[in-house]
């Protein structure tokens, strides 16, 4: 694979997080069918499996916007690696939101797997792994 054509892949991908994350932010969650895998897995700051398959992953989505109001997000620090028809995507992030009247400041890395099939790149696999709190 020349470099060019890697440039332009990781380009695919960086795009398409920017998707995922405007799709949610914007609650336009019936997006998020387009980018995830039929068979995606969400897995919790300890690796631990938080949800599985399409509808459920992106119900999580739902559940989180739901229930808070997003105030600030940014996203900072991408890296993304592409091999073929898989790619690994990470950055670092941080949210301030209300929930129940709550204020929260959170921040962390989430990190993505994506597959290319003839539909496009779709993400197969999201770890969220927050920061440790000071």
């Amino acid at each position: 694979m020349t470099d060019a054509t890697q440039g332009n892949e990781r380009e695919e991908v960086r795009l398409l997080l920017s998707k995922i994350n405007q799709a949610w932010l914007k609650g336009r969650l019936e997006e998020l069918n387009d980018f995830f895998h039929d068979d995606m897995v969400i897995k919790g700051p300890e690796l631990q499996e938080m949800g599985r398959g399409k509808d459920v992953c992106v119900g999580s989505y739902k559940d989180f916007i739901s229930q808070a109001v997003v105030q600030e997000f940014k996203e900072s620090d991408a890296a993304i690696d592409v091999w073929g028809s898989t790619a690994v995507a990470s950055y670092s992030w941080e949210m301030t939101y209300q929930m129940k009247g709550q204020n929260y400041r959170e921040s962390g890395r989430d990190i993505f797997v994506f597959a290319r099939d003839d539909a496009g790149w779709r993400a197969v696999w999201r770890a969220v792994l927050l920061s440790p709190q000071a």
